[in-house]
């Protein structure tokens, strides 16, 4: 007989399943242990994350924050930008680390998340030692350190993702980077070369939605003509050395899209944005069938003197995603929006198209208290045709932190659209809400890509 849940064991109920149900993590920038020293790992990398660098600079005196290379400096005062980025990097986590967790309460999100990440590793006594009085900044983290240095990269995958509950998750690959693209070497017969089982790949290809042309040319090199047809062998060649689950994209502050402004022609000259975006991208991903990932709404360096931890949030123009979605309906759109205040137009689009999925809680969204009111709308529109979350991760112990956190933020906002349910008159077993939270941790994607 099924188990039917009651008002009474409701909450609990769904608490205990949303912690322990297995999710995909639809996008990710973790790379593989193939990938050598790219693959980022470990409490240096978790403290010098750059949502901590930004807290760094918020608390530096003002002259630290403010980049200039030539200002006079006393003795023993903190860094400005350019000397901290030329430091090694673990002098950089020491003293960020003496700064948000030894001067202060780690109470943010990214700092509670490093308290989380250690503690689910056993690692507590650890930091509450490299927390504590005596030690001096160097000497604090050795211990930390030297824990994570035993670690064998392609086992400490696996058991990361065992502890995560995570049955795989979707990496973000830039054949424009040259340090990324001599990781995945042709091989013969058209194979993708291994990587971890746990990690599939994404290609990205940011310079074709915003008509870059000087990095499509620069990529492009000698092998390929520049053209749009060139543009869109190279593309196709990638797809076929990498064999990604789908082709992804950010798009610019202000982006706007003009249906119909570039075609798939061959003709030389340099090919505008419109022919990249619609006769190179969209084709592509029309011919072989590969979804389009769109992560709107970022201002890339707004302050870029701190570098990755210097880019801002817009709310977005998001006429264009309407007009995408409906000009091209055969192509399939997984979106995520950084704004807080474009949520609810986004659920609105998704609810009119049918090849429009929204997925996660992106960046300055992954916070629990949004989570859970994103994740109450979405329920309240989109049942459970949607992926809740996905982790943004670029460190790999963040898939502990960011997966906890945000299955406590979404665990409440289930309980309560059920509880509606249950009030409405509708009997609710426990098998509904394991088959619910199959689809909204990835069963909904997957089923979006099969269409």
């Amino acid at each position: 007989m099924p188990q039917i849940l009651t008002a009474e064991t409701l909450d609990a109920y769904v608490l205990r399943a949303t912690l322990a149900a297995e999710a995909i993590d639809v996008h990710t920038h973790i790379l593989p242990p193939t990938h050598g020293a790219l693959m980022l790992y470990g409490i240096d990398e978790l403290l010098t994350y750059h949502y901590l660098v930004a807290e760094l600079f918020m608390v530096l005196p003002l002259d630290a924050a403010d980049g200039d290379a030539d200002s006079v400096r006393l003795p023993g005062a903190p860094p400005g930008t350019e000397e901290f980025f030329a430091w090694p990097k673990e002098r950089q986590a020491e003293l960020i680390f003496e700064e948000l967790f030894v001067k202060r309460t780690p109470l943010s999100e990214a700092c509670c998340g490093v308290v989380s990440v250690l503690q689910e590793l056993g690692l507590g006594a650890k930091l509450r030692e490299a927390a504590g009085a005596g030690a001096t900044p160097g000497a604090r983290l050795g211990p930390l350190r030297a824990w994570f240095a035993a670690k064998e990269p392609a086992a400490y995958v696996e058991e990361i993702f065992r502890l995560a509950r995570l049955r795989y998750a979707v990496m973000t690959n830039i054949p424009f980077a040259p340090a990324e693209a001599e990781h995945w070497p042709a091989m013969p017969g058209g194979a993708a070369p291994e990587v971890h089982a746990r990690l599939r790949p994404a290609l990205r290809v940011d310079p074709l939605l915003v008509g870059d042309w000087a990095a499509v040319r620069s990529a492009l090199g000698t092998a390929y003509a520049p053209t749009v047809d060139g543009c869109v062998q190279w593309v196709r060649d990638w797809c076929a050395r990498m064999q990604p689950v789908y082709l992804m994209a950010s798009t610019p502050h202000g982006f706007k899209y003009e249906p119909g402004a570039g075609g798939g022609g061959s003709g030389g000259g340099e090919p505008t944005g419109g022919a990249l975006l619609e006769g190179v991208l969209l084709r592509v991903a029309r011919e072989l069938k590969l979804p389009v990932a769109l992560k709107v709404g970022a201002v890339r360096g707004a302050n870029p003197a701190v570098r990755l931890a210097g880019d801002a949030v817009e709310v977005a123009d998001l006429s264009f995603l309407r007009a995408l979605c409906a000009r091209h309906r055969d192509v399939k759109f997984l979106v995520t929006v950084l704004s807080r205040e474009n949520q609810h137009e986004l659920c609105v689009l998704a609810r009119k198209f049918g090849n429009l999925h929204v997925y996660g809680c992106w960046w300055f969204c992954n916070n629990p208290s949004i989570i859970d009111a994103t994740t109450r709308m979405r329920l309240e529109m989109l049942g459970t045709a949607f992926t809740c979350q996905h982790s943004d991760a670029r460190v790999l112990e963040q898939l502990l932190y960011k997966w906890k956190h945000s299955r406590k933020a979404v665990a409440p906002a289930l309980a309560a659209q059920y509880r509606r349910l249950l009030d409405a008159g509708w009997e609710l077993t426990e098998a509904d809400v394991t088959r619910d939270l199959e689809l909204l941790f990835g069963g909904a994607y997957e089923a979006f890509l099969a269409k």
